[in-house]
């Protein structure tokens, strides 16, 4: 006679593992599920808000690559970097570099800028890390405008101020992505593979690692943590990440210059990482696509609201005061981010805002 539990003991268990692990990223795989199926009503949506949808999740993409490493080293490690700027320009110069000087295809370049921001990440870990808590962060500031004084300055290698251009397209071996839908799809599934890799390492022992260096590097170091291993690993794997992401933008936009890796860009990425939600992988993909948006939303606005002043249509003017802005309201009113705020209001009905103006009991 055969019971409930000879069925289950007949099951096969490679079956049961593939159905939890689909339970467990179940969304990922809807997220997924909703960008393949973009293109095909990304038109009418963007002629309707006159944003075109599809150009700047490019950028989404590409961005979110970047925050999700900052994230983990930010978020989850408690290693502020304000200089990873650096990382991302080297990864889009070690690209452009070698697919024009040397013609090497783009998938193989872009590889190669993740190796080399990869090593450097490495090597500047071993001098930076040793640092904590504000020093840490004017120590990556530097290194960021150290990086861009280089790029300025290496006329043979970077072409100063003047750039390097006819940078070639995205390529799979055997074949050019030419059209936007192909770069979209190239990005995203590069990003999302990325999401699924950073869920997996926050869900290992490395990331508990990192949890607990992010609570206390003493209490860490008693419990047999190795501190300065774990800080160089996630030091090195945001620089990786970071010089992907600059290796694919160089290849998206096909011309480069220093100003597209100066500061401001080094405090975009932070921006990003605090409103989207630090200790959050969805929250860097969000903060990512915030940011992303707000200068196309001003682009936009012309088409919104017919005559628009004109310093508002000149967003770069501006973009470092709204980014300044959005930090400081951000920490003040939603510590914990959008991602954070929204979902304790789905689940709890808790307003996602804080008021910083409420007097405590014990005061």
């Amino acid at each position: 006679m055969m019971t409930a539990g000879t069925f289950r003991g007949t099951e096969n268990p490679s079956t049961g593992r593939l159905i939890a692990w689909l339970k467990r990223k179940r969304a990922v795989l809807l997220f997924a599920l909703v960008m393949a199926s973009l293109p095909l009503w990304e038109g009418p949506v963007s002629d309707l808000i006159s944003v075109r949808l599809l150009y700047t999740l490019r950028l989404v993409g590409i961005y979110a690559i970047v925050a999700v490493g900052l994230n983990l080293l930010i978020g989850y490690a408690g290693q502020v970097s304000m200089g990873h700027a650096a990382f991302f320009g080297i990864g889009a110069y070690t690209s452009a570099i070698l697919a024009t000087r040397l013609g090497w295809p783009s998938w193989l370049t872009i590889v190669l800028a993740t190796i080399m921001a990869a090593v450097i990440g490495i090597a500047l870990g071993w001098v930076v890390l040793r640092l904590k808590g504000h020093y840490l962060a004017m120590a990556t500031l530097s290194l960021g405008i150290i990086a861009f004084v280089l790029f300025r300055e290496l006329l043979p290698l970077t072409g100063g101020n003047d750039g390097i251009n006819y940078i070639p397209r995205l390529s799979l071996p055997g074949m050019t992505i030419n059209s936007k839908v192909g770069e979209y799809f190239f990005i995203w599934v590069i990003a999302i593979l990325v999401l699924l890799f950073a869920q997996n390492v926050i869900t290992s022992r490395t990331g508990r690692a990192l949890k607990a260096l992010d609570f206390s590097e003493v209490a860490a170091d008693a419990m047999g943590v190795n501190v300065a291993l774990h800080k160089i690993k996630v030091f090195t794997l945001s620089a990786a990440l970071a010089g992907l992401a600059g290796g694919i933008f160089a290849h998206i936009q096909t011309f480069i210059d220093p100003k597209s890796f100066d500061v401001t860009l080094s405090i975009m990425l932070v921006t990003m990482v605090v409103i989207g939600g630090m200790s959050s992988i969805w929250g860097a993909v969000a903060g990512a696509a915030v940011i992303s948006f707000i200068p196309k939303v001003v682009e936009a606005l012309p088409k919104w609201f017919g005559n628009v002043p004109d310093w508002v249509k000149n967003y770069s003017n501006y973009q470092a005061l709204v980014l300044g802005l959005l930090l400081v309201l951000t920490i003040v009113f939603m510590p914990s981010g959008i991602t954070r705020g929204l979902a304790d209001f789905v689940k709890f009905r808790k307003s996602p805002f804080n008021n910083p103006f409420r007097r405590r009991r014990w005061e």
